[in-house]
């Protein structure tokens, strides 16, 4: 029998179902619709679409101009996300932290929160999302005035969504590349960057992008003195925007066609741009646009010998001075907490970690010290390791631990079949306790070390994740390659084979399809050349 769905979860599926048909762009009316379900109805969001109502929060509240609210969603989506283990859905509240934190001039936690954002589409290999992250870096260093390096972020996007096949990213690189490159001064590249832009965006109909084309097509005409052009190009970007109501973008083209208005003589339609900005900055956190429309309606009107407008202009100047203050202030106690949280979870995270792999050695080393023969059948007689049951039982026990990131990696050396048939069987043997004392002087002390069968170790890394388990690994075959063993006054120069299956802990408990996935991998660089590494994932 088919359960009925309440009327209030119905409302629900609704609500979400309009939130993710709606252009995924920042939107005010987003953020409306998002703040109602958590008002009313978050008892009835699962995990995944919390996370989502509260990336849409965030991003709506970017779009209103809500920077201290947009970041209180981020710190509650980014909990939620590192509690759930979800690596990939921290992405978009760090996106979105880091832009609110340029725009309240925490640089430095901007350019953290970018950069861990990148680190984490990097793990994960989502081209996409590292391609939009690094536009979202590049405007820090823009905002900081640091325009050639703006430029290389912004190329380097480029680069990315090209080499990917992805129209809409390639149109907002190109259109950041034409903004850096007006700044620079380097006005004929900078037409034809945002050229190509608005090409690429008609050419795939994706005209959620087109106002913010147009805003940078007409500065870059107004920087060559087309003041005609550049106008038509605010308008038209103008009328678009106004229906996006994406504020803060919404009033920057008021203030550029205030001033272009103004420039051509045309007080009226300067004064009308300025009024509209006016009544649209309302929000505290706008103070740096509002500072900016009360200086340019000030400027107007004393022009005109409107003195009282003028001293209107100026009340109003003073008071956005007033909350750039209070928001300044706010700002950096969301910061300070933001930093603090990220460090006590990651220290918790060392902490449980480190207890859980210490437990683990000292269960097998007790173990080991309490009878000497079940020491003697845990280890393998030629080299000491761990043997197969053994590092099973260990293996087991950290995936009964606390959750974590682990690498398994499989080693195999290279010929040594040649080794022994060429030289002997006792070389082999002192080929193999070479490499045991090699690999024991590249892992970590808490790395679980296992011959496998023959030639072949296994290696467990806990709490390591793709990267670091890559970076081990290659420290292990640069050791090995390093130096010949000598035997007999003579050089055996030898060489290994790596495969790695990152993944984590609990999935210890499927250790034999761990191990096929590392050797999977292991062949791989055997019969890409020996002497490598290949890596994996794996999710089950």
């Amino acid at each position: 029998m088919v359960k009925p769905v309440s009327s209030s979860r119905a409302l629900v599926e609704a609500a979400l179902a309009a939130l993710r048909s709606a252009p995924q762009v920042q939107s005010v009316v987003s953020l409306e619709r998002g703040e109602s379900l958590l008002s009313g109805f978050q008892d009835q969001l699962s995990g995944d679409e919390l996370l989502f109502v509260l990336r849409i929060c965030a991003s709506g509240c970017q779009a209103a101009g809500r920077w201290l609210d947009g970041l209180q969603f981020c710190r509650r989506g980014l909990e939620i996300a590192s509690r759930s283990q979800k690596q990939s859905t921290k992405i978009p509240f760090l996106a979105i932290t880091g832009n609110i934190q340029s725009f309240l001039y925490n640089y430095h936690l901007a350019a953290r929160a970018m950069r861990e954002a990148i680190a984490i589409a990097e793990d994960e290999h989502l081209p996409v999302d590292h391609a939009k992250l690094l536009q979202g870096l590049g405007p820090i260093y823009s905002r900081m005035e640091h325009h050639e390096n703006a430029l290389a972020v912004f190329q380097r996007a480029y680069e990315l969504s090209v080499a990917n096949a992805l129209p809409t990213t390639q149109a907002g690189a190109l259109n950041n590349i034409a903004r850096e490159q007006r700044f620079l001064g380097q006005l004929d590249a900078a037409s034809e960057s945002i050229n190509e832009a608005i090409r690429i965006t008609e050419k795939h109909e994706n005209l959620d992008w087109m106002p913010y084309l147009l805003h940078t097509r007409g500065e870059i005409a107004a920087a060559r003195g087309d003041l005609q052009a550049g106008s038509r190009d605010m308008v038209e970007a103008l009328g678009q925007l106004r229906a996006r109501t994406n504020i803060p973008v919404l009033l920057q083209v008021l203030i550029d066609l205030s001033d272009l208005s103004a420039r051509v003589g045309d007080v009226a339609a300067a004064r009308a741009y300025l009024n509209e900005a006016s009544t649209l900055s309302s929000e505290a956190s706008l103070h740096e646009l509002r500072l900016k429309t009360a200086f340019a309606r000030a400027k107007l009107e004393r022009g005109q010998n409107n003195i009282d407008a003028a001293l209107g202009a100026i009340d109003d100047l003073m008071q956005a001075r007033v909350d750039a203050r209070k928001v300044y202030l706010e700002g950096q106690r969301i910061a300070t907490q933001f930093v603090e949280e990220v460090e006590r979870n990651e220290a918790r995270a060392r902490r449980e970690g480190a207890a859980v792999n210490e437990l683990t050695l000292r269960l097998i080393e007790t173990q080991a010290q309490a009878e000497k023969m079940a020491k003697q059948a845990s280890r393998d007689p030629l080299t000491g390791l761990l043997n197969r049951t053994a590092f099973e039982a260990a293996a087991h026990r950290i995936a009964s631990g606390a959750p974590q990131p682990v690498a398994l990696l499989m080693l195999d050396i290279d010929d040594f079949r040649l080794i022994n048939s060429d030289r002997g069987h006792l070389a082999g043997d002192v080929v193999l306790k070479v490499v045991v004392d090699q690999l024991r002087q590249s892992l970590r002390t808490n790395d679980l070390l296992s011959r496998f069968g023959g030639d072949e170790f296994l290696v467990l890394c806990p709490n390591v994740g793709p990267r670091v388990a890559l970076t081990i690994a290659s420290r292990v075959l640069e050791r090995i390659s390093q130096e010949p063993i000598v035997y007999e006054n003579t050089q055996i120069r030898i060489t290994a084979s790596l495969g790695v299956a990152c993944a984590q802990s609990k999935q210890l408990d499927m250790l034999d399809y761990l191990v096929k996935r590392a050797d999977a991998a292991l062949r791989r660089a055997k019969l890409a050349g020996k002497n490598r590494v290949v890596t994996v994932r794996v999710n089950v």
